[in-house]
């Protein structure tokens, strides 16, 4: 008698759990193509290049969904490329963050290869990915680039093109 009120128990509690869970889809936003900037002079080893997002979040996917039906968001794909007008110096590596008002910095990338001139990258994204959705919440993101410049000394500015696609998981 025990044993079935323990699996009667048992499979209330499922059925709860079950009814409790909300079934999501997906959708991908695509930052416009922003700045990353590095100001000159730049010196050998670690430096920085920044860009900034700003957005209304309700109005990032249709008209029919709002920030409250967000339940979860992460970084799908982040592109770089460098224009063609450029004078690009030797850069290697280069790792990607991003920050908002209410966030603190988080890494979402990773680019390992040597920068080249007229050319286009995907980043390796971070598989664990922090405030994503918060970050969306607060509706301006700040990217920072570090990289690592192979030359002595670089006295012009770096401009890379960076696009970032966030997937956001929104209640059906």
């Amino acid at each position: 008698m025990k044993r079935i009120q323990n699996y009667a128990v048992l499979v209330i509690m499922l059925l709860l759990l079950g009814s409790c869970s909300v079934e999501t889809e997906s959708h991908f936003v695509e930052t416009p193509t922003l700045k990353l900037n590095a100001v000159g002079p730049m010196f050998e080893g670690s430096n920085t290049a920044t860009a900034s997002w700003e957005f209304d979040v309700n109005k990032l996917l249709a008209e029919e969904f709002s920030s409250e039906d967000f339940k979860d968001a992460r970084i799908h794909e982040i592109k770089i490329s460098i224009p063609e007008n450029e004078d690009f110096p030797k850069i290697n590596k280069l790792v990607m963050e991003m920050k908002s008002k209410y966030t603190s910095m988080n890494r979402i990338g990773l680019l390992e290869k040597n920068i080249k001139h007229n050319t286009s990258y995907n980043l390796k994204v971070a598989d664990k990915q922090e405030e994503v959705l918060k970050a969306l919440n607060d509706e301006k993101i700040t990217f920072v680039g570090d990289f690592d410049l192979l030359e002595e000394e670089f006295y012009e500015d770096i401009s890379f093109d960076l696009q970032v696609v966030i997937e956001v998981m929104v209640k059906k």
